[in-house]
């Protein structure tokens, strides 16, 4: 019993099947599109009032202003114009920077080190240093770009 009802199952489902993909299709009537039956326009021009848009930038100061001095900065400088970067080195996993300061011999100093000014050295790489300033770290490049 069980047989023939699943074979009258197979039976049914190719029927459907053999009818589905063995009907005729008919696919809508090609057109060409009428382009000149469409109604469209230029959009019109628009008078810009130029003196109203350099006011603006103007008044919003995007290029700062003219004859007056840039406000002074609350930081100290990074590097004291008394000392420079020789050089680093590595031995190993540590790495070392050379520090040169006028009428001194050439310190060494590795990570941890405080430098002139009150930085603290984070991490010495072979292009560039990171310091510990003011709870901020910054990248100083060792060559010249």
């Amino acid at each position: 019993m069980l047989a023939r009802i699943s074979a009258i199952i197979v039976l049914a489902f190719t029927a459907v099947a053999g009818w589905a993909l063995l009907r005729p299709v008919t696919l809508p009537a090609a057109h060409a599109p009428r382009l000149q039956d469409e109604n469209w326009q230029l959009p019109q021009r628009q008078k810009i009032d130029i003196d109203s848009l350099i006011l603006a930038i103007d008044d919003n100061k995007l290029w700062g202003t003219v004859g007056q001095p840039p406000a002074p900065a609350n930081e100290k400088p990074l590097t004291p114009p008394n000392w420079r970067i020789s050089g680093v080195f590595g031995v190993g996993n540590d790495g070392y920077l050379m520090l040169a300061v006028d009428g001194e011999p050439i310190k060494q100093l590795k990570t941890g080190d405080k430098l002139p000014g009150g930085a603290t050295l984070y991490s010495i790489a072979t292009d560039r240093i990171c310091i510990l300033l003011n709870g901020k770290k910054r990248i100083l490049g060792i060559y010249k770009e």
